[in-house]
């Protein structure tokens, strides 16, 4: 349906109502002296209402008069121009220029009953609500994004490229705290507001954007006046015409401190230490790959410097964890005030530190640093509420490039110098050698190994007889664990006990110990005792007496004939918990000795604290036992106190006839000892267990060696 001649498509100008109005005012005008010079009537064109948001136009019916339905056909339903009048269509058209700059409920309205002109003034209202609507939303939109640049604190300015002509709005002169009225924008002045080492790099992506056309984020710190620790985040965007030519740029600045800030501090504590701020294991190692390159290009050596602190877990035992975490750092900060700059410290673990030390004659200078080290933190320091502590540490070296060239080799090495240096006693340091690390690898290989020998059946009993000297009879076996591995061999219980405790095997292969035992004394005829060793961490894992328990109701030992060899090393550490253990397991009617006594504490105190049955001398006594000795006045002090305690004491370690004559003049209760019978596998000792021996005495025999032919030891 062909349109009016005076209706137009919306033109650029819509987005200016008043100058709208007036072409329209113009149009009318026009229109109205067509509409006088007009001899006949134009086709009609049926009205419609174009309804918002649909695609279909709805027509207005027309309803016919009478006398179109008489005379069969109605007239027609349009008026010509003719019928307008011009007057109506410039009222509204100037009511229209009124309102279209006001935002308010005014309407425009009209007197004339042409239908046309009332849906032209119909259709005006309709434009002006449009433009309302538009405008509202528009400075809502305006208001909103101006006050979300407030909050996220982003200024925008804009610079024309031809004469670097340069606009800021308001946000940025609050952002960076200028005043728009005394404060004229240019170029140089956006260019000074970053730090003088950002300013270049400010210009080189200004330039980029305008050389490729595309757009550039950079971050820069402020300058003086507006605060270096500020940083902003600026995007700059190209502005071209409509050929495509870049004519200004412009950019949205906005101030990121408090997201940079964050961000570094993350940053700082993926590679810190927490609790004391130094460098943690990543970080150590990024700078010690960096001073190795370093000491490459320089053709220098680099020392590094692992350590511990000796004896620290007990800090944490008796004063708590606060406690420790404090002596931590009080740590580090003498470390800290030992070193160099040029140094870099670490801490790796609970109370593992490293310093790596760049620069110096080596290895001079790092024994140097290892003395002062030393001697700084072994002095005493008092905990906040708690009483005075002194620790010490044990320090290993190594040295690039003569014993590594990586920053794991290189740890590696000091590591093994650091565990040679506890072995052989601690408050000290060593530098890395060869031998270090061999003894290191054997270690290693034995701990994997003994970890499957229980299961590989690698271990075995020997047993070694107990005598009693009032009667010259056997009173039972004491039974020891050995292992004979197809790789190492004979290994020693003294190297590989330790081991076991320190891996976290000794408590299943304490309880192998005990099951073996019983059940090898359960099938002997004559019903000796069996004496089995407990490690001290058996005893602090608090089920060591349900184990035994179970171990006699399972072998069905009598619990009298078993006997328990404890030191006291195990009361040292949580006393109480053990005492607990030892009275739980002597309620079962198990006999409880004390074993290796005259060394460590031999604390009197211990014997008052827990009724033992029994006092087992340590064979170190007995090596240099003669008349007038130091070892006899020793032993007859020990044999005096177990009278008094009514206590029998065993010495162990008896391998001459001289040492047991001696002992039978002291007073000995029993004795143990090569000259009895070397630990060995219980088949050598039929004579002892099966009923034939059990009247056997020493005085019915030649020597004790030809009864369990065994060789007596020269």
């Amino acid at each position: 349906m062909p349109e009016p001649s005076n209706l137009k498509r919306p033109s650029a100008m819509a987005n200016d109502p008043s100058k709208e109005a007036r072409v329209l005012t113009r149009r009318a005008m026009t229109d109205r002296a067509v509409a006088k010079r007009a001899v006949t009537r134009p086709a009609a064109v049926e009205p419609v209402i174009e309804t918002r948001g649909m695609n279909n136009r709805t027509p207005i019916p027309h309803r016919p008069s009478s006398d179109e339905i008489s005379a069969g056909q109605p007239k027609s339903r349009n008026l010509a121009p003719a019928d307008i009048d011009a007057d109506d269509i410039e009222d509204i058209c100037r009511q229209f220029c009124t309102f279209a700059d006001r935002i308010g409920p005014q309407l425009i309205t009209t007197d004339s009953t042409n239908p046309l002109v009332q849906k032209f003034a119909l259709a005006a209202n309709f434009s002006l609500d449009v433009a309302r609507r538009a405008v509202r939303a528009s400075n809502e939109a305006i208001h909103d994004l101006r006050k979300i640049h407030r909050i996220a604190r982003i200024g925008s300015w804009r610079v024309i490229v031809e004469g670097l002509y340069t606009t800021w709005s308001d946000e940025m002169h609050e952002l960076v705290g200028c005043d728009p009225a005394a404060f004229v924008p240019s170029f140089d002045a956006l260019i000074q507001l970053f730090a003088p080492s950002d300013r270049a790099r400010f210009q080189s992506a200004f330039e980029a954007v305008v050389a490729h056309r595309q757009g550039v984020t950079i971050e820069a710190r402020g300058n003086d006046t507006i605060g270096t620790d500020r940083w902003f985040w600026t995007d700059l965007q190209p502005e071209a015409d409509p050929d495509g030519k870049i004519i200004a740029v412009r950019g949205i600045c906005q101030e990121v401190t408090e997201r940079k800030s964050a961000f570094e501090r993350i940053r700082h504590l993926a590679r810190h230490d927490p609790l004391t701020g130094l460098a943690n294991r990543a970080h150590l190692t990024e700078r010690l790959e960096h001073m190795i390159a370093d000491a490459a290009r320089r053709r220098e050596s680099l020392a590094v410097l692992c350590f511990d602190l000796d004896g620290f877990k007990s800090v944490n035992d008796l004063y708590g964890n606060a406690a420790g975490d404090e002596a931590l750092r009080e740590m580090a900060r003498r470390l800290s005030a030992h070193s160099r700059e040029s140094d870099t410290l670490a801490r790796i673990g609970g109370d593992e530190f490293v310093v790596i030390q760049g620069l110096g004659q080596q290895p001079e200078a790092a024994q140097r640093l290892a003395q002062r080290l030393l001697d700084a933190l072994m002095l005493p320091m008092v905990l906040k509420g708690q009483a005075e502590i002194a620790l010490s540490t044990s320090i290993g070296i190594a040295f690039y490039p003569d014993d590594a060239t990586t920053p794991d080799d290189l740890l590696a090495r000091a590591d093994r110098a650091l565990h040679w240096v506890k072995s052989e006693g601690p408050n000290n340091f060593a530098i890395y050698d060869n031998s270090m690390e061999r003894d290191y690898q054997e270690r290693r290989k034995l701990e994997h190994d003994l970890r499957l020998a229980l299961q590989r059946g690698e271990f075995s009993l020997v047993y070694q007889p107990m005598l009693c000297t009032r009667r010259d009879t056997f009173k039972g076996f004491e039974a020891l664990l050995r292992w004979n591995s197809p790789i190492h061999g004979q290994v020693s219980p003294e190297i590989f006990i330790g081991i076991a405790e320190s891996i976290g095997i000794m408590g299943s292969l304490g309880a192998w110990v005990l099951r073996t035992a019983c059940a090898e004394a359960a099938s002997w005829v004559n019903p000796l005792k069996v004496a089995v060793n407990v490690s001290p961490i058996q005893i602090q894992q608090g089920n060591l007496a349900e184990i035994i328990d179970d171990v006699l109701a399972t072998t069905g030992l009598a619990p009298e004939r078993l006997e328990i060899e404890v030191t006291e090393s195990l009361l040292i550490r949580n006393p109480e918990r053990a005492l607990e253990t030892l009275r739980q397991i002597k309620a079962l009617g198990v006999r409880i000795a004390m074993d290796d006594f005259g060394t460590g504490y031999s604390s009197l105190a211990t014997l008052r604290a827990f009724p033992f049955d029994k006092l087992k001398v340590d064979r170190s006594f007995v090596k240099d036992l003669g008349e007038g000795s130091e070892s006899l006045a020793i032993i007859n002090a020990i044999l005096g106190l177990g009278r008094g305690l009514r206590l029998p004491v065993v010495v162990e370690g008896v391998e001459t006839e001289v040492q047991a004559a001696i002992l039978r003049r002291c007073g000995a209760d029993e004795m143990q000892g090569y000259l009895l019978g070397r630990p060995s596998p219980i088949d050598r000792f039929g004579m002892i267990t099966d009923p034939a021996g059990l009247l056997q005495t020493i005085s019915e025999t030649q020597t004790t060696s030809t009864l369990l032919d065994t060789p007596t030891p020269p």
